[in-house]
C-alpha cells in the first residue's frame, strides 16, 4: 500500500464510517484512494466547515471526528475548528497534506508550517518525515484524541509519502508514547469529600462538560445527586448531564445562567466541581471569586491536572475522570442522610427558581416581531419527548436556547462553548446529524453567524440530513449590540445588519425548502412543514432586535451580582 491507502486502511480498522474534508493538490492521491476504496467523505464547502462538522460528529457519537485537508490554505482553514475543539475537549483527528519532503522549508507553492501554526490549539501534532513512521504516528494520534482529556490532534503528511509505498510492517510497529494516564486519586479522597459534604450547610454540585464527555458519567451523577439530595447546576457544556426536570437541578450557571444556579454558586459554603475548568464566563474575575470564597470549601475533580488550581484556589484536588469519580463515591458508605437535609438552603433556591419561572412565563407571548425566547419555547414544546439533537451557533440565540430549551439526554446539546465560534452551527449540525442519521436535528442560528458558513447549505443539500434550521433574524450582531447598549451608551458600531439576504431564497437556490415566520401562528405553521419533510428545512423568523439576554452577570462581577429585570434586588 502507498501512504494514502495506509491511511484508509487505518481509518477502517478504527471503525470510521466516513470523513469530512476538501481536496487539493497534495492530497489528490489520498482522495484517489478514497475513491478506489469507496470510502465515504462528506465534502464540505470550506475546510472550516469540515472541521466543525467533524466536531459535531464527535460531540454526538463520542468517537473522534476525522477531517481531511490539503496543504497551505487548506490546512490553515482548519485552525478555527481545531481551536474550537481544543477548548471544548472534542476528539478530532485532522489529516493534512504537505509539500514533498525535498521541498519542505523552501517556501514551495502552498507550503505552510501547519504544525507550527497549530501547536497552541492541538493536544499534539506531527509532521511525518519517514514512511515507516506513518502507521505508528496515526495510531498514537488516535489514542491521544481520546485518552485523558479529549482533544484535536493533527498529522501532516508530505505528498510523496502519500504516493509512495509504505512498509507493510508498520502495522506492528510500536507506537510512541507521549502521554500518561491520570493519577487516579478518588479512592484516597473519598472520606475527605464526604466529611466536607457532611459539614456543609449550603452545598452545590457543579457538573461541567467533563460529565458529558465521560461516557458513563451521567447515570452515576444522577444517582450521586439523589443519594445526597444535593442541589446541582451545570455549565453550558454540561447541559444534558442531568435531566432538565430533575427536582435538584437548578439550571446552567454563568454569565447568562439562571438566578438560582448563580445564587447557589455565589453563596454556597461547599462547591463540588466536576469536569469544569472555571472559565471567566462561570466565575467572572478569578481573583475576586477566590477572595469571596475564603470561607468556602472547594473540591475540584478533573481529568486534566493542569486545570486544577489554574484559575481558582481549591481545598481538595482530585485528578480523575468524572465517571470514575462518581462510581467510586457511590461505592463507598455515604454520610448519614435525613429527609430534611439542607432543607432551608434548598428552600431558598427553590423560592428563587419559582420567581424566575414566573418571569420566564411572561416571555412566552406571541408578539410581532417575535421574542426569541418564545420561539425556543414553541420548538421545545412541540418536540417534547422526541429527544432531538439541539445545535446552536453563537450569540444571543445560543443563550436563549441554553435558558429555554430543556435538553433531554447527554450529547444532545451541541454548541461552541470555549471559543464561541460564530459560523459553528450549520456545519456542526451536519456533522451531528451524520452521527445519528435517524434522529431529528434542530439548529438555532442567528442571522450573523449563519452567513459565516452559509455555503455549507450545499453540503446539507447533498446529504439530505433531517436538519431543521431556525434562523432567528434580529438584523444585528445581537450579543455585541447588547453590550454596546448596556456598557457603551448605545454606540452601535458595525453591529447593525441592514442588508441581510433573503435566507429562504438562498435555501431554495440550494434545493432546500423553507419559509418565513413573523408571528406565533406562522412560526408554528412553518415548524409543522419542517417536520413533515424527511430532509432539511429552513425557517426564517423575524425577531425583536431590542430583546436582550437576561439574566446577565457583567464582566468581572461575582455570580450573585446578576442583572435580571423584575427580580428582587435582594436576590
Amino acid at each position: 500500500m502507498n501512504g494514502a491507502e495506509t491511511i484508509i486502511h487505518f481509518l477502517e480498522s478504527k471503525g470510521i464510517k466516513h470523513t469530512f474534508g476538501y481536496p487539493g493538490g497534495p492530497v489528490i492521491v489520498l482522495f484517489d484512494a478514497l475513491y478506489k476504496a469507496k470510502f465515504p467523505n462528506i465534502l464540505a464547502r470550506h475546510e472550516q466547515g469540515a472541521a466543525h462538522a467533524a466536531e459535531g460528529y464527535a460531540k454526538v457519537s463520542g468517537q473522534p471526528g476525522v477531517v481531511l485537508a490539503t496543504s497551505g490554505p487548506g490546512a490553515t482553514n482548519l485552525v478555527t475548528g481545531l481551536a474550537d475543539a481544543y477548548l471544548d475537549s472534542v476528539p478530532l483527528l485532522a489529516i493534512t497534506g504537505a509539500v514533498a519532503r525535498q521541498a519542505t522549508g523552501t517556501d514551495a507553492f502552498q507550503e505552510a508550517d501547519i504544525t507550527g501554526v497549530t501547536q497552541a490549539v492541538t493536544k499534539y501534532n506531527y509532521l511525518v518525515m519517514k514512511s515507516e513512521d506513518l502507521w505508528p504516528i496515526l495510531e498514537e494520534a488516535w489514542q491521544l484524541t481520546t485518552e485523558g482529556r479529549p482533544g484535536p490532534v493533527l498529522v501532516n503528511i508530505p505528498k510523496d509519502i502519500l504516493a509512495n509505498p509504505v512498509p507493510t510492517q508498520t502495522e506492528t510497529a510500536q507506537t510512541y508514547v507521549r502521554h500518561r494516564p491520570p493519577r487516579v486519586q478518588t479512592h484516597a479522597m473519598i472520606d475527605k469529600v464526604y466529611e466536607a459534604i457532611a459539614a456543609s450547610e449550603k452545598p452545590l454540585l457543579l457538573a461541567g462538560g467533563g460529565c458529558v464527555i465521560s461516557q458513563r458519567g451521567t447515570d452515576d451523577l444522577k444517582r450521586f445527586v439523589e443519594s445526597l439530595n444535593i442541589p446541582v447546576a451545570t455549565t453550558l457544556m454540561g447541559k444534558g448531564a442531568i435531566a432538565a426536570d430533575h427536582p435538584n437541578y437548578l439550571g446552567n450557571l454563568g454569565m447568562h445562567g439562571t438566578p438560582q444556579a448563580n445564587t447557589a454558586l455565589g453563596n454556597c459554603d461547599l462547591l463540588l466541581a466536576v469536569g469544569t475548568r472555571f472559565s471567566d464566563r462561570i466565575i467572572g474575575d478569578p481573583e475576586l471569586f477566590s477572595q469571596n470564597s475564603a470561607n468556602r470549601v472547594i473540591i475540584h475533580v478533573d481529568i486534566d491536572l493542569a486545570e486544577i488550581g489554574k484559575n481558582i484556589r481549591t481545598n481538595i484536588e482530585i485528578e480523575d475522570d468524572a465517571a470514575s469519580f462518581f462510581e467510586a463515591m457511590l461505592s463507598a458508605p455515604t454520610v448519614e442522610q435525613r429527609a430534611d437535609r439542607w432543607q432551608e438552603w434548598r428552600g431558598q433556591l427553590n423560592q428563587l427558581r419559582q420567581k424566575y419561572s414566573a418571569l420566564v412565563q411572561k416571555m412566552y407571548v406571541d408578539t410581532k416581531p417575535l421574542h426569541p425566547q418564545y420561539i425556543v419555547h414553541l420548538v421545545a414544546e412541540r418536540l417534547k419527548d422526541m429527544n432531538p439533537i439541539v445545535v446552536t451557533d453563537v450569540g444571543q440565540h445560543q443563550m436563549f436556547v441554553a435558558q429555554h430549551y430543556p435538553i433531554e439526554s447527554p450529547r444532545s446539546f451541541i454548541t461552541s462553548g470555549g471559543l464561541g465560534t460564530m459560523g459553528f452551527g450549520l456545519p456542526a449540525a451536519i456533522g451531528a446529524s451524520s452521527a445519528d442519521e435517524g434522529r431529528l436535528t434542530v439548529l438555532f442560528a442567528g442571522d450573523g453567524g449563519f452567513q459565516m458558513t452559509i455555503q455549507e447549505l450545499g453540503t446539507l443539500a447533498k446529504q439530505q440530513y433531517p436538519v431543521k434550521m431556525i434562523i432567528m433574524d434580529n438584523q444585528c450582531l445581537g450579543m455585541v449590540r447588547q453590550w454596546q447598549e448596556l456598557f457603551f451608551e448605545k454606540r452601535y458600531c458595525n453591529t447593525l445588519l441592514s442588508n441581510n439576504p433573503d435566507f429562504v431564497k438562498i435555501a431554495d437556490a440550494y434545493g432546500i425548502p423553507g419559509g418565513n415566520a413573523s408571528d406565533g401562528a406562522s412560526f408554528c405553521e412553518q415548524l409543522e412543514k419542517a417536520l413533515s419533510v424527511p430532509g432539511p428545512y429552513l425557517i426564517h423568523a423575524a425577531v425583536d432586535p431590542e430583546t436582550n439576554v437576561y439574566p446577565m452577570i457583567p464582566a468581572g462581577k461575582l455570580p450573585q451580582d446578576l442583572l435580571m429585570p423584575g427580580l428582587a434586588d435582594d436576590n
